[in-house]
């Protein structure tokens, strides 16, 4: 959703739930542990003319099992005044209106703290005067104590139909963090953009001899996939860099 300084909001929420603890809740033979009924959003107006920029509200409901997993869903109803047009990757526009559209939002969650585990997300519906959907998958697996592989696939569809535009968006990522000892770290990071033809990679390295002494080396890297069809032809990368920072705490 969109935000812009020069404005102000308000934020609500509440949550009702139960537990297998309390009476009338789930049993011990119930396959939940708790569950729970919320409503909750938000309201931003524009400080100059106090007019409403910016609202979602919605009620949903969650869970936590017995055997791990849990959850959250809701449905959201929004509203967006666009006073200026809005771009998305450069490729779909809104242009200004007033705009009332309404979505399914939620997630669900493998059992947490196994060797592997796994959250999938999703975000759908109408979106402006067309429609949107957004699932994401983020998968973790603990290698060992000292060693993790997490990856997230995101696939997003933007449409709108009657203005001819749509657009499809897909970002992956590997995240590699390995700590090798209390004294040294290191994290490896992958990802790749298909609305931007660009692969971003980064390595960062942590060496801490004593508390209050961090030695940093970073080094970035942005990779365009795709050089040919845009104008003029992008070179190989973006952008390059190599990082080195020392921080000292002095005792007074």
């Amino acid at each position: 959703m969109i935000r812009a300084w020069g404005s102000s909001g308000a934020k609500i929420s509440a949550v009702w739930g139960t537990a297998s603890s309390t009476a009338g809740c789930p049993g011990e033979k119930s396959s939940l542990i708790r569950h729970y009924v919320l409503a909750e959003g938000y309201a931003y107006f524009r400080n100059a003319d106090h007019t409403l920029e910016s609202a979602e509200i919605g009620p949903g409901w969650g869970f936590s099992a017995r055997s791990g997993w849990n959850g959250e869903f809701a449905l959201k109803l929004y509203s967006e005044s666009v006073r200026e047009e809005i771009s998305f990757y450069d490729k779909v526009f809104v242009p200004p209106g007033e705009y009332n559209f309404s979505g399914l939002k939620g997630y669900f969650q493998t059992p947490y703290g196994r060797l592997f585990y796994a959250t999938v997300s999703i975000d759908a519906g109408s979106f402006y005067d067309g429609w949107r959907a957004t699932v994401g998958i983020k998968p973790v697996w603990g290698i060992s104590s000292d060693l993790t592989l997490s990856g997230y696939y995101e696939f997003n569809r933007v449409d709108f139909a009657k203005r001819h535009q749509s657009l499809t968006a897909q970002i992956a990522q590997i995240r590699l963090l390995a700590t090798l000892s209390l004294k040294f770290m290191a994290l490896a990071f992958v990802q790749y953009d298909s609305a931007y033809d660009e692969i971003t990679a980064n390595l960062r390295f942590r060496f801490n001899p004593r508390e209050g002494n961090d030695l940093y080396l970073v080094i970035n890297g942005c990779l365009n996939s795709r050089r040919t069809g845009y104008s003029p032809v992008r070179p190989p990368y973006s952008n390059r860099a190599i990082l080195l920072k020392y921080s000292y705490t002095f005792n007074l």
